[in-house]
């Protein structure tokens, strides 16, 4: 059974991250949502849209156990396939949105800020723990400092520090931050109005 759920609804092109309870994504989960964008190219959609099931995490990270045993290249070639779909997506000017709840931390993080747009929930954490187990991430320190800036990325880099919404907002981690109180509908009308945008 899929641990990325894929839906269509009106041209919107659903990825749905579905690994309770905090969605950790594996090698085969990065390699559903490299082959579910690819896919997209054929028959483009207005939007893509990476979420994650529940309210306790978009994402909070990559597996532990596949940096282990051996597994450490095919975790790397997985995550670089992943980034080089995104590029691709981004080369036939098809739009993708994160639209974080909970915890985007890690190759969570990572794969939230591949994202065009960034529209986060008020109560969103975002961070880079890995330092905590001697590594560094590997599309945040290539891709992070030219979207928030060397010193933001080697603080969030060094100290594994968790970040709040609002001060992802002002690093440019996140482009859009919503209320708890009407969540759900202003992210719908944020997300058809960037649809609408990108198609004019």
């Amino acid at each position: 059974m899929s641990d990325v759920r894929i839906r269509l609804h009106n041209g919107f092109f659903w990825l749905i991250l579905d690994r309770p309870p905090l969605n950790i994504l594996s090698i085969e989960m990065l390699d559903q949502l490299t082959t579910a964008m690819h896919d997209a190219i054929v028959h483009p959609p207005r939007l893509i849209i990476i979420t994650g099931a529940g309210d306790r995490a978009f994402c909070a990270g990559v597996d532990v156990r596949d940096h282990l045993d051996g597994r450490e290249k095919e975790m790397l070639r997985a995550v670089y396939d992943n980034y080089a779909a995104f590029e691709k997506l981004h080369s036939h000017n098809i739009p993708t949105v994160a639209l974080v709840k909970g915890h985007a931390l890690g190759g969570g993080c990572e794969l939230a800020a591949l994202c065009d747009t960034v529209i986060a929930h008020e109560d969103a954490t975002f961070g880079l723990p890995e330092i905590s187990l001697g590594v560094f991430p590997p599309i945040a320190a290539v891709y992070f400092p030219s979207l928030i800036g060397y010193n933001a990325t080697l603080r969030l880099m060094l100290t594994g520090e968790t970040i709040q919404a609002k001060e992802a907002l002002r690093l440019g981690l996140a482009h859009q931050v919503l209320s708890s109180r009407h969540f759900l509908s202003d992210a719908e009308e944020l997300l058809t109005m960037l649809a609408t945008s990108k198609q004019v």
